[in-house]
């Protein structure tokens, strides 16, 4: 029955320790997996952070000796600036001599041309590149061909629209930005 379970008994000697019986043995220990789980946790983690990108380093700011110079407007010179019609739609071109009078070659010249009603009243303001005119119909980007240091060449500013009311005399043109590179 269950209520009262019979044990088999047991048969031949028992088997008795060979310690003093007031002696405790102590239990044989199992093998430490809390302690090996422990060490690989502790060996992915660190791999990760071996891994792991790290950020860029940072680096000191050029001091003035390593600072190219910039061009600046003021070696630029614009001369013979006269107005062009284009020949399809409403475009106008301006057209003119640019002079490097700077020390570095110019790749880019941004000017701003400011139109004029004909009260005197500034109706818009554009910026435009100024382009390198290779003949008298084709006109370049000047990162292709830069203006050297002293040299003159023609140049093209295209707008492609005016602003109604334009009083059709020159505009007036202040450079707004130039780029350039060592020569």
């Amino acid at each position: 029955m269950a209520t009262n379970p019979q044990f088999p008994q047991q048969r031949g000697p028992q088997r008795v320790p060979d310690v003093h019986p007031k002696l405790q043995v102590p239990p044989r220990k199992q093998f430490p997996w809390p302690v090996v789980a422990l060490i690989a946790a502790a060996a992915i983690l660190a791999a990760i952070f071996f891994y792991m990108p790290t950020t860029p380093h940072k680096r000191p700011a050029p001091n003035a000796a390593q600072v190219p110079i910039q061009p600046t407007g003021s070696q630029i010179q614009l001369s013979e600036l006269k107005i062009q019609p284009a020949p399809t739609g409403g475009a106008v071109y301006l057209i003119g001599r640019v002079t490097n009078t700077g020390g570095t070659d110019i790749t880019g010249v941004q000017v701003e041309a400011s139109f004029r009603g004909a009260n005197g009243q500034n109706l818009e303001t554009v910026a435009r590149p100024i382009e390198d005119m290779q003949s008298p119909t084709k006109a370049q980007d000047l990162t292709k061909n830069p203006i050297k240091p002293n040299e003159r060449r023609p140049f093209r500013i295209s707008f492609d629209r005016v602003p109604a009311g334009w009083n059709h005399a020159l505009p007036a043109i202040s450079i707004a930005n130039v780029t350039g590179t060592k020569p």
